[in-house]
């Protein structure tokens, strides 16, 4: 019980340690692509779970004390907050941490060059296109791959309908 609160790695390794994995899984989800983060298969879950488990003992060194385990979860969630921070006052810093969002559809057309960029199927897209409601391609305007990795897209029908509603709240300031 005594060591509870006795730290056996130095407290400036456990942070450094916190902060390199940080750094290096941040790296790794934005090299993998969007796609992944907007749905979470069951074959994601687990190695979700797995690269977590791969980098626990990283993370505290083999510390066995309560100590250690707050000092590497403080330091991520402190890492969290500062990058949160960071990107609500400086572009440079959010463009580096959040893509900026990537057209895949225009009037009914797929970029396949978008979808080779996030590694996207054709199939995958229409899916994700059916859960929004849009039963195909040819009835999209634009769409967009968000920083999410979700989906938003405007379709024909969004887009006559806001023109003519503009059109008509011109009319009447006439």
């Amino acid at each position: 019980m005594s060591d509870l609160f006795v730290l056996q790695t130095p407290l400036a390794e456990l942070v450094l340690r916190a902060v390199v994995l940080y750094f290096f899984l941040l790296l790794v989800m934005r090299l993998i692509g969007r796609r992944e983060f907007g749905q979470l298969s069951p074959f994601d879950l687990i190695l979700l779970l797995l690269i977590s488990e791969s980098v626990a003992e990283a993370l505290t060194a083999g510390e066995k004390s309560l100590l250690g385990g707050l000092v590497s979860a403080s330091t991520l969630l402190i890492l969290s907050v500062l990058i949160s921070i960071g990107q609500y006052k400086s572009p440079w810093i959010r463009k580096i941490f959040t893509p900026d969002s990537l057209k895949v559809i225009e009037d009914g057309k797929i970029i396949e060059k978008s979808l080779r960029r996030e590694m996207m199927t054709h199939d995958d897209l229409i899916e994700r296109l059916r859960a929004r409601g849009i039963a195909g391609v040819e009835e999209v305007r634009v769409a967009y791959i968000e920083s999410d990795g979700d989906i938003s897209a405007l379709t024909c029908r969004e887009t006559d309908r806001r023109q003519v509603a503009a059109a008509e709240e011109e009319k009447k300031t006439e």
